[in-house]
């Protein structure tokens, strides 16, 4: 959870991460971290206000908008190892100071209209102007929020100068007046110690829990990300880069909503691909040398591998997440051994009365097997997806629960001799 009350806020983040042993990790993560953390901070918009549009790398870093009018310009830094410090010196500091001196000085009306915050995961040390630029109520006992004092800690640095890289930053904050630089200082908000990548994902999950089903905020946080990821890339590759709005996020909600109500399951394996060393492991099971039996071969038989695959990993899943009741698997089993029964005996008849060869009985299986195939569709629930009652039925198949020749039980056994 953030640290500083008001920080939910606050929709957005552009990153700052420095290389080291020139790996690009710190920077990927920044990137990433940007789009995940103005999700999670749009959340506080939902069901709130439907006007507002949120901008990445539009009037800022990240902006919150209404009407084309900016409520919010955000910048932020983001450090994977948490040593970066907001002291009076800190690049961090200087170089946002630098961008809303430039854009104050464009626009002196910017510091009573919009809301400027810098959102930083490292930490603004006691006693320094950063400090003293939280938000109110967010600080320690005895250290108010103070942008006049935080204005000459700032003059004084600029003033001092030292460091050439911070040259520009130090020249816009001075070009300043001394009534505007407080104005601007007053509207600041330092947002520090807030979270990191990884922890994002418990933050969103907190937000959902008013929306999702008991127990489904996980699930929720996933399909929501989903939908927002590829939203993010396309609106970075237009140029002029669009807004996205609230009322987008508010419609995918509704939607994720009404698949994660108690009585639904949301089935996300029916296009899962199986890992290549499972395919392989598959191949000596009971459910492919039923099929095999029969004569049912080449890509028919990689298709049932595939739907194993996949009713075996929803199914799973279901249970780990405990999406499903006690006894509930157990009890859609039986209804599909039940629906095989009467058609396997059926066959079974059949083949008896026409004294069957070896040719007839398989022939007999791969009618049955096809029906499973083509027009076995039971739901789970309220999932009634093809892979997972032919799926289903491959699992059963491979506990001899089910079979497909007439006499598939005898038929395993004299092929394992």
């Amino acid at each position: 959870m953030w640290k500083n009350g008001e920080a939910c806020q606050f929709r957005g983040i552009r990153l700052s991460a420095k290389m080291t042993n020139f790996s690009s990790a710190p920077s990927a993560a920044g990137y990433l971290y940007q789009a995940r953390l103005a999700l999670a901070l749009c959340l506080k918009y939902v069901n709130v206000d439907s006007s507002v549009e949120v901008g990445i790398e539009r009037l800022d870093d990240v902006s919150f908008e209404s009407s084309g009018t900016a409520l919010e310009l955000l910048q932020a830094k983001h450090h994977i190892d948490r040593v970066a410090s907001l002291s009076d010196k800190s690049v961090d500091l200087w170089k946002t100071i630098r961008i809303w001196s430039e854009a104050a000085a464009s626009d002196p009306t910017l510091p009573a209209r919009t809301r400027l915050a810098l959102v930083t995961t490292g930490s603004a040390p006691e006693g320094g102007a950063a400090s003293m630029l939280r938000p109110s109520g967010s600080s320690a006992m005895g250290h108010a929020r103070d942008p006049k004092s935080a204005a000459s800690l700032l003059v004084a640095v600029a003033e001092a100068g030292g460091n050439q890289e911070l040259k520009a930053a130090y020249a816009a904050f001075l070009a300043l007046s001394p009534t505007m630089r407080i104005s601007l200082l007053s509207t600041v908000e330092v947002l520090d110690d807030q979270p990191l990548l990884n922890d994002l994902g418990e933050v969103i999950e907190t937000e959902l829990r008013l929306i999702a089903p008991r127990g489904k905020a996980s699930l929720a946080r996933e399909q929501l990300e989903g939908w927002w990821w590829p939203k993010v890339c396309l609106a970075l590759m237009q140029d002029p880069v669009p807004p996205i709005s609230v009322l987008e996020i508010e419609a995918k909600l509704d939607d994720i909503r009404d698949g994660l109500k108690r009585d639904a399951l949301v089935a996300d394996q029916e296009h899962v691909d199986p890992p290549a060393d499972e395919i392989a492991d598959y191949e000596g099971r009971p459910f492919v040398r039923q099929l095999k039996i029969v004569g049912i071969g080449g890509n028919r038989i990689e298709y049932a591998k595939r739907d194993y695959y996949r009713a075996f990993t929803q199914r799973s899943k279901w249970v780990r997440k405990h999406l499903v009741f006690d006894g509930e698997i157990a009890k859609y089993e039986v209804t599909l051994i039940e629906e095989w029964q009467p058609r396997f005996q059926q066959m079974r008849d059949k083949v008896a009365g026409d004294q069957g060869t070896g040719l007839s009985l398989r022939q007999a299986g791969q009618a049955l097997y096809a029906w499973v195939e083509a027009d076995a569709r039971f739901p789970f629930r309220s999932v009634a997806h093809r892979f997972l009652t032919v799926g289903s039925y491959h699992m059963l198949a491979n506990d001899f629960r089910v079979g497909w020749h007439p006499d598939y039980e005898t038929a395993c056994a004299e092929e394992d001799a």
